[in-house]
């Protein structure tokens, strides 16, 4: 009997994988800075380690988010997701920041380190090694509509933008121009705090209750009409939970028709909206007679 196959194509995958490999990273850069003599190799591994705790938030929250509903939250614990894609992104601004006040003070201060050979292998490495994450999670999260995962393959993307102006860093000083290092350090810094800000924004529009995209809120709307006792919407409102959106809609009826023929239409336009989106967790249909 041959054993179950692996399935790497999951949320909880991509971050299992993205764990080790930022452990890889974290041992090769502390012995190629112990044993090269590279302080910023040494450095450098606060910020694997950060991504372990991001790694590990992603972990928690995606297993949270998958509690069925209880009594204390009765739409379920998907925002779970969210909170763990606000932490990633936090730490992302954070590592953002740290670079571009390092490269700064280096700049002021003068401390420019000769780069050792083994940071340029490190570099290298960590570019190629996190491009193909960035690819392979960023797919992952845009299918399942997971913040979290999405967070963490930009958290990828960071890694991979701090590593390229490492090593433009090095190519400066190898030709005699070491400031190149800390000027490439703030340019990489700006743009992964840039990336913080928008995660941070994105993931805090949700936990607020914000409207999806309106052209998803406009196709619902379009749905509901598609059925022949609906004689019009008078509002669709939309909140985001998780991976997933709740719907609040409001429907004109025949004014002449039954409680229970109402009812039975509201029925038909839930039925309609869940079996459609895939991505609609819950629909509430208030019903108001057509004044015309």
């Amino acid at each position: 009997m041959s054993a179950p196959k692996y399935n790497f194509d999951t949320p909880e995958a991509s971050t299992k994988l993205s764990f080790v490999a930022n452990v890889l990273l974290l041992v090769l850069k502390f012995i190629g800075g112990f044993w090269g003599g590279s302080k910023a190799l040494i450095a450098d591994c606060l910020n694997s380690f950060l991504d372990l705790l991001a790694n590990s938030a992603v972990l928690i929250g995606l297993n949270v988010a998958k509690r069925p509903a209880d009594a204390d939250h009765q739409y379920g614990h998907g925002n779970a997701d969210v909170i763990a894609a606000s932490l990633v992104a936090i730490i992302i601004f954070t590592t953002g920041l740290y670079i571009g006040y390092d490269s700064i003070h280096t700049i002021i201060d003068k401390r420019y380190e000769p780069p050792h050979f083994l940071a340029t292998g490190v570099a290298i490495f960590t570019i190629a090694l996190k491009s193909v994450l960035y690819r392979y999670t960023i797919n992952i999260g845009m299918r399942t509509r997971s913040p979290a995962v999405v967070a963490n393959a930009y958290d990828h993307k960071s890694d991979v933008f701090a590593s390229s102006g490492a090593l433009v860093g090095i190519i400066g000083a190898q030709s005699g121009y070491p400031i190149l290092d800390p000027v490439g350090g703030i340019w990489v810094g700006f743009f992964i705090v840039r990336n913080g800000i928008n995660l941070i924004r994105d993931n805090i529009h949700t936990l607020m209750s914000g409207a999806p995209d309106k052209g998803l809120v406009d196709k619902v709307t379009n749905t509901a009409c598609e059925i022949d006792e609906v004689k019009g919407v008078v509002t669709t409102r939309m909140r985001t939970l998780g991976a997933r959106h709740i719907v609040d809609i409001e429907i004109f009826v025949d004014r002449n028709l039954s409680v229970w023929e109402g009812h039975q239409i509201a029925h038909q336009v839930r039925d309609r909206l869940l079996s459609k989106y895939d991505d609609i967790n819950e629909v509430m249909v208030h019903v108001e007679p057509n004044p015309e």
